[in-house]
């Protein structure tokens, strides 16, 4: 099993990021007073207001944090009930009505925990400082870029894989975080005591987030079977691979439950994908070209289980997909399940395959693979 790209929205992760100490200030204004003694009102309170016309922001100062929020921003962000729809969380302000110009004309504290700005548009809002606090500008796409994902080889031994208890991860939301963090962060993880119950997997699924339905459903059963439509349901060998290639999204996280062991072998096997495309990039840039921009295909047929019906999958996707700051992002590779059809000219075809080689023998390095037997209970 590669590791793959997965996502949880964990909480507490983002924190209030203070902005530059050093703030430009105009002598300049709207044609409106905001204090008697010019354009920029202070209160010299516990929360600081600064109202910077040249930077078109209100400056909220509290100790050494320094909160910088737009004019617009502020205005769009009201939560008054005219403007804001609570239980929907959804703004009603409509965008063609909303003033791109629009300032403030006066700024004061309501109380201990919001603050009051009467707008050039009529308008009077109550932004409470909570929400203000937790503003960063930008903010960041991805609510995990603060937790640094560490890449592993064949260091990485049975007794160093991050382990949790199936318990204390369904009791405890502190334990919970930290199972969903090692997972973030190493991309592997075991998690013991879930029993031979079949519905403990799907109530570990369901305490995290929502499963995404498959053509084998939301979880499904792999047993050999003499009408396989899957070379997993086979007593054939499997190399290293990622699942559900053929969709156009493929698992953020795969949960895989050990019930039963009655055979003599069945080491598992797993594989750091990102680690592997990184060294790559670092050591075989032409194949890692390759692998990162040539879009493969991935097939998948099969019988519906209700309609009966025929159905087929296919996803085009690279190997190793890179994001816009040039990390890895996702890595997709399921040699069994790739289709017949390329996307290269004939002259190239060769190089695509050199490249799959060259990435499946540094996966299998004896200094990328590690191999462990699961054992009845495990996740």
């Amino acid at each position: 099993m590669l590791r793959n790209c997965y996502r949880f929205n964990l909480t507490n992760v983002l924190r209030c990021i203070p902005v530059a100490d050093t703030y430009s200030f105009s002598s300049q204004n709207y044609g409106r007073l905001y204090s008697s003694s010019g354009n920029i009102e202070r209160r010299r309170m516990s929360t600081n207001i600064i109202i910077d016309t040249t930077s078109e922001t209100i400056v909220l100062e509290e100790g050494d944090m320094k909160i910088q929020c737009p004019f617009i921003w502020l205005r769009d962000n009201c939560r008054c009930h005219s403007c804001y729809q609570e239980t929907a969380g959804q703004k009603i302000t409509l965008l063609k009505k909303l003033d791109i110009d629009v300032y403030p004309l006066n700024v004061g504290m309501h109380d201990d925990q919001s603050i009051n700005v009467e707008w050039s548009d009529a308008h009077t809002s109550k932004y409470p400082l909570k929400l203000l606090k937790d503003v960063k500008f930008p903010a960041s796409i991805n609510p995990l870029d603060g937790l640094d994902l560490r890449y592993w080889g064949s260091e990485m031994t049975r007794d160093k894989i991050p382990t949790f208890s199936f318990h204390d991860v369904m009791s405890d939301e502190s334990w919970l975080y930290s199972w969903l963090e090692s997972l973030h962060t190493h991309g592997i993880c075991i998690l013991n005591g879930l029993g031979d119950h079949a519905g403990n997997l799907t109530r570990l699924a369901d305490w995290v987030t929502h499963p995404r339905m498959t053509c084998h459903g939301s979880d499904f059963a792999v047993k050999a079977t003499s009408e396989a439509t899957d070379l997993a349901y086979t007593g054939y060998p499997l190399e290293l691979h990622t699942d559900l290639s053929y969709y156009s999204y493929g698992p953020g996280v795969q949960l895989l439950h050990c019930i039963q062991d009655s055979v003599n072998g069945g080491l598992s096997e797993f594989a750091d994908g990102f680690k592997v495309a990184y060294d790559l990039k670092r050591d075989d840039p032409e194949t890692f070209e390759i692998l990162s921009t040539v879009p493969v295909a991935n097939v998948y047929e099969g019988i519906h289980s209700v309609s009966k019906t025929k159905y087929l999958l296919r996803a085009w996707k690279p190997i190793i997909r890179m994001s816009n700051s040039d990390h890895v992002e996702n890595v997709v590779f399921a040699y069994s399940q790739q289709d017949t059809c390329m996307s290269v000219e004939v002259k190239d075809v060769k190089k695509v395959y050199k490249a799959m080689k060259t990435f499946l023998d540094s996966l299998y390095s004896r200094n990328n693979l590690i191999s462990l037997k699961l054992q009845p209970g495990m996740r």
